[in-house]
């Protein structure tokens, strides 16, 4: 049946990007819990059998995509080489995310925002702040940073996703969750971003200052490494 204009909506959808390891698609389980946290939210239900599709995945390395729509499920697969690990600069963008929007709490098909806030900024990657001036998140990731031997992050509740790096993280270390200003990450003696495809990355660069980089994060990269691993060899 054709549909008219006014069934166009294409802000309604959502989405999980898993890293995928010579056909091995890494933390599917808490990809699938976060894809189920946003199709809650938005209303959105899907019966795909996503192990199914599983079963269907090429003995390659790269970036698997799940996507659900109020028409349909699917998962979209494509090839990539590792994603690079090196420590990255990071800067304050301009552009800001709404601290109770759908689009910066879960992975949804309306991702413009973080879209221009890297595409604009002068550095691989950017810091976004909510609209009370607080951190909120990275643009493609979540963000930590260390201070003396202390580790805090962005709670959900200031705009950022929960994030399957991000919750592997908290599971590691004991790390205080809040509503925090730009000053202490600026204050940070050190700063990481996480996300699926790189895992945790070190933030050597920040607002014209160097970063200690590793010092925080060495045992919680073995850490995951070794979660990796075990998942490849199940």
């Amino acid at each position: 049946m054709m549909k008219g204009a006014a069934d166009f909506a294409p802000w309604l959808g959502v989405f999980e990007t898993l890293r995928v390891v010579n056909g091995v698609p890494l933390f599917a389980a808490e990809h699938r819990a976060e894809l189920q946290r946003a199709m809650e939210a938005l209303g959105l239900k899907s019966e795909a059998d996503f192990e199914l599709a599983k079963a269907g995945l090429p003995p390659l390395s790269g970036r698997w995509r799940w996507i659900v729509t109020p028409e349909e499920t699917r998962t979209l697969f494509s090839e990539e080489e590792s994603a690079s690990g090196e420590p990255v600069a990071l800067s304050v963008s301009p552009v800001r995310v709404g601290s109770c929007n759908w689009d910066a709490r879960f992975k949804t098909l309306s991702y413009l925002t973080h879209v221009q806030a890297w595409k604009t900024a002068a550095t691989p990657e950017v810091v976004l702040l909510n609209e009370h001036g607080h951190v909120a998140s990275a643009s493609r990731g979540n963000i930590f940073w260390r201070k003396g031997d202390r580790f805090f992050t962005p709670a959900h509740e200031a705009g950022c996703r929960c994030g399957v790096v991000r919750g592997f993280f908290l599971q590691q270390e004991e790390v205080q969750e809040g509503h925090f200003p730009l000053a202490d990450l600026l204050e940070a003696d050190e700063i990481f971003v996480t996300n699926s495809m790189k895992g945790i990355v070190d933030v050597c660069f920040f607002e014209g200052k160097a970063r200690v980089t590793s010092h925080g994060t060495a045992s919680l990269k073995q850490a995951y490494d070794r979660a990796v691993d075990a998942q490849l060899k199940a």
